[in-house]
């Protein structure tokens, strides 16, 4: 329980052991439910090979298809290109080229997601900017998205049609030169309508001057000869071109993502319900990359929550409110929502605004054409012959804009299908959305073949690609692997088996036991069934001297007597008075107070997972009480089945927040980190419904001992979803405090883990943080130590397959160590993806690895090696885990800090704080936020 996850980074992220995907709502998963955090997995027919999970074969797509990799892999061949690297330089200064290729570990052969593309060689893309006069806002997307509808079927346009393709935005591409000073007349009228209105709005669309983009160029880009060349233009312009049927065809949600109805499917399918007012939705995500002498199409299956569409939007309102039994807003689920009116005598498409304060028959207005003061209910029978069914008991909808409110009954709103849901998915919607997203990787190569592909449009070459000249290959690349070898892991006493990533610690004593001398035991009832009775509950006695017992088999030093047990009945929720449950909270610090002595740590029994109580508790335990604090449940301790293994888990966590070290690796993997500090950066961002301005929270942990296990984290606010990290020189300088305090020393070398980076973002690393960071360093005297900087991406789409049995694990998945490091990676930069874990179910997805800066001049063997080796080093589980734990750990700090902003993450229903304004927002956060961590609690991994 203790650290439970609920974002997704546009929320949070989510992560059980490995950490999901970023950026994007809990609604979306790519390429399935990601296999760390799935439950329940579709298995799909049998397969090849030996036993698979529960019994099923083990499963490979296309088994008997030859798998060959591209003649130009060949190490003759990319040792030359690593030969010219050399002679190279890039368009950014210290931005590290490739330095070679991997050798270590055995090789395998896999399929990878991505397909290659093939376009017209000696061609000219002309590069369009679109002028639309009135000027019409980017944000206002889809007055944009039916200008260019409308532009496409003017005659004026149709000469050229074939020639073009364009985003529906703001760009247009072609293959020859438009007229000079093109422009159309596009007089405005919606879809439902049957043409233009008398005195209707027309604008006025306008092409400007065109940049020119070779393929030649691109050419030498590809093949390793130009490494200064910005290749982004023409990749996006055939990235355009590639998903413009796909755009047109689907519903774009996310960057890249395309959504189809179920009913589009062959054979066709059936909506999958989430909830009352969702259902998910299939889609496939595709992107144009460069890599050695080929462009690629990166086509993965991606999954997400739409609407479930209605005739009438009263009764999805009828049917949200039985379903959630008032414990949410169907006004709050419904904003925004598009919906389609009929009573004007044609189908009129409009975003709900909001909802009024009153029905139908309570609403009055001024109206002169019906001679006075009317009412909603009175005014649409009189005009428009409507009785309406719901006029007393349901709130009209305003259909208004910002400066005009316009009220139409609910009963008279159709929900438009195909809207996505850019929300939250509650507990039970995200559990079934695991079950629909969660498929073996089989399964979603299958469907990435017979479904993706001619969906996309690019099986068929659907217009625009065959007027440009453009085919994309239906068949999946075939690249080079390799397994690398797993560490050895080490106790003080037992050795455990390491294999496939997981090793059991039964009979095993940690290897620095920490004193566990002074514990107290606080137990929270929150009205569960499983709840404690009270202090004397021989069923609470009995589990907390099981769990201290577990802890001594395991080495740490107990005290004999129970620790001091404390329990409190807590204050009933309170939505109207109280909705953050500050009561509770106020209990909770009263009664650590009354406990004779300063607890070295507090084992909390907890009824749930209570959205107010956890924030709280944390919040109060690290800032103002200074007491590290690990959390259980009581309905999960309560249970016989699976308590050892609970208490295990509880244990590791225990040992590792008080200065304890569970495992260790052998010297023989550390020897690459001789005198480093390995450090993780991270940034969390406001997700959904907060409030704009609401500050992002930074984390940077460093190592302070040998045996890279220990994080101690410095957390800063910062400005408004500001990606780069504002006090990276402050926080830099305390991590090399603190390893100074523990070493006598400073680290000779440090070496960064950034996550949260995305590729476009990789230079401004360099330009803002790298600068930092060595500012860091100059602050203490004499002192220069080698630094090295990698990316860590998680949020990227490439899936790897095994193309034999043997080379796949039990779940059908690739191996724990696979690593990829040619086919599919980049031309120029320093990069490999590793999956150092291994999957539990759905289909496996591994890290994005890119070394920016590196003055270590690391071989690519020791990085990908030790990267490898280092996820072994993971304090809260028995597993490797899939992100490198400097990069996990900094994620994890940075997802504590959030629980210091509870209230405003977003503002509860209500509250103030909605209605804050950005300087408003940015002074409570401050308030909220206080001094920080306590200072008891800096020198250790309080987060985790």
């Amino acid at each position: 329980m203790d650290n439970p996850r609920g974002r997704g980074r546009g929320q949070s992220r989510g992560r059980g052991a490995p950490p999901s995907q970023r950026g994007a709502s809990p609604s979306h998963y790519p390429g399935g439910a990601p296999s760390e955090t799935s439950r329940g997995s579709s298995q799909g027919p049998r397969g090849f090979g030996g036993r698979g999970r529960g019994g099923m074969p083990t499963q490979v797509f296309e088994p008997n298809t030859p798998a060959q990799p591209a003649s130009h892999l060949s190490d003759k061949e990319l040792n030359a290109l690593v030969a010219r690297f050399k002679s190279l330089s890039t368009s950014v200064p210290n931005r590290v080229m490739r330095p070679g290729f991997g050798k270590r570990g055995t090789a395998v052969t896999l399929r990878a997601n991505f397909f290659a593309l093939k376009y017209p060689k000696n061609v000219v893309l002309y590069d369009y900017a679109i002028e639309i006069t009135p000027a019409v806002k980017t944000e206002e997307k889809r007055l944009r998205k039916r200008l260019f509808d409308l532009l496409d079927g003017s005659q004026e346009f149709a000469p050229y049609l074939h020639d073009i393709a364009h985003d529906r935005m703001q760009r247009l591409i072609s293959k020859r030169v438009l007229p000079a000073d093109f422009s159309v007349a596009v007089p405005f009228y919606e879809e439902g309508e049957a043409g233009p209105r008398a005195g209707g709005k027309t604008y006025i669309v306008k092409v400007l001057e065109p940049k020119e983009l070779k393929s030649s160029d691109l050419d030498r880009y590809l093949q390793g000869d130009d490494a200064s060349y910005d290749a982004l233009p023409i990749i996006s312009a055939f990235n355009l071109i590639t998903t413009s049927h796909a755009a047109h065809t689907g519903v774009l949600f996310g960057k890249n993502r395309y959504y189809f109805p179920p009913s589009k499917f062959t054979p066709p399918e059936s909506a999958f319900q989430l909830s009352s007012g969702l259902e998910a939705w299939k889609g496939f995500f595709a992107s144009v990359r460069p890599v050695y002498k080929n462009l690629m199409v990166n086509v993965n299956i991606c999954m997400s929550a739409f609407y479930v569409p209605y005739a009438r939007l009263s009764d999805a309102i009828i049917k949200y409110e039985q379903q959630s039994r008032g414990s949410s807003n169907p006004h709050l689920f419904y904003k925004r929502v598009r919906v389609t009116t009929k009573h004007l005598g044609y189908r009129k498409k409009s975003s709900i605004k909001g909802f009024g304060n009153q029905s139908a028959r309570k609403t009055i207005f001024q109206c002169d054409e019906l001679g006075g003061k009317v009412n909603v209910e009175q005014y649409f029978q009189r005009k428009y012959n409507v009785k309406l069914q719901h006029a007393d008991d349901m709130p009209v909808v305003n259909l208004g804009n910002k400066t005009k409110d316009v009220f139409v009954p609910a009963e008279l709103c159709e929900i438009e299908p195909g809207q996505s849901y850019a929300g939250v998915l509650s507990e039970r919607e995200t559990a079934e959305m695991i079950k629909y997203a969660c498929n073996p990787p089989y399964d979603n190569a299958r469907a990435i073949i017979s479904h993706g592909l001619p969906m996309l449009g690019l099986r068929q070459r659907a217009s625009p690609m065959h007027g440009f000249g453009v085919e994309v290959s239906v068949d999946m690349a075939v690249v080079p692997a390799r397994v690398l070898n797993a560490p050895k892991v080490i106790y003080q006493s037992g050795q455990p088996s390491v294999a496939n990533g997981s090793w059991n610690i039964l009979g095993v004593r940690f290897s620095r036991p920490a004193q566990l001398s002074r514990a107290a035991v606080l137990v929270l009832a929150d009205g569960g069934r499983d709840d404690f009775r009270d202090t004397t509950d021989p069923v609470l006695r009995g589990i907390v001297t099981g769990f201290l017992q577990k802890c001594r088999n395991s080495g740490m030093l107990v005290d004999a007597n129970l620790p001091p047990l404390l329990f409190i009945r807590l204050p009933r929720p309170d939505l109207k008075r109280d909705a953050l449950r500050t009561a509770a909270i106020d209990s909770i610090e009263a009664q650590l107070k009354t406990l004779p002595g300063r607890p070295n740590i507090v084992l909390v029994f907890m009824s749930n997972r209570d959205s107010h109580v956890y924030p709280g508790l944390k919040k109060l335990c690290d800032t103002k009480l200074g007491i590290p604090t690990v959390c259980m449940l009581m309905p999960k301790v309560s249970k016989e089945k699976g308590q050892d293994q609970y208490f295990s888990n509880i244990a590791l966590k225990v040992n590792a927040k008080l200065g304890g070290l569970n495992h260790k690796l052998d010297q023989s993997s550390l020897r690459w980190l001789n005198n480093s500090m390995l450090v993780g950066m991270d940034v969390t961002h406001p997700g959904v419904g907060c409030v704009k301005g609401t500050p992002s929270i930074a984390a940077v942990v460093a190592s302070c001992d040998m045996d890279f296990m220990h994080y101690p984290a410095s957390l800063r606010l910062q400005e408004y979803r500001k990606e780069m990290i504002t006090e990276v020189k402050a926080m830099i300088i305390e991590r090399l405090i603190e390893y100074s305090k523990r070493q006598k020393s400073l680290p000779e070398r440090v070496i960064v883990f950034r996550d949260g980076v995305s590729e476009g973002q990789f230079d401004q690393v360099l330009i803002h943080e790298l600068p930092e960071i060595q500012a860091a360093f100059r602050s203490f005297k004499d002192y220069r130590p080698k630094l090295t900087i990698s990316i860590c991406g998680k949020r990227h789409h490439a899936r790897f397959y095994p193309t034999k049995p043997e080379q796949a694990d039990k779940t059908s998945n690739t191996k724990a160590g696979t690593v990829v490091d040619q086919g599919i990676t980049a031309v120029y930069d320093f990069d490999f993806y590793l999956q150092a874990h291994a999957g539990l179910q759905g289909t496996v997805r591994a890290t994005h690895y890119t070394v920016i800066f590196d003055e270590n001049r690391f071989p690519a063997d020791d990085i990908q090696q030790g990267a490898n080796d280092i996820s072994y080093l993971w304090a809260r589980a028995t597993k490797s885990v899939s992100l490198i734990p400097p990069a996990y750990w900094a994620d994890t700090a940075c997802e504590r800090g959030r629980l210091y902003l509870h209230g405003i993450l977003p503002p509860p229903e209500g509250c103030r704080e909605r209605n804050m304004n950005e300087e408003q927002i940015v002074r409570r956060a401050k308030e909220l936020w206080g001094q920080g961590v306590h200072n008891d609690l800096q020198s250790s991994m309080f987060y985790l």
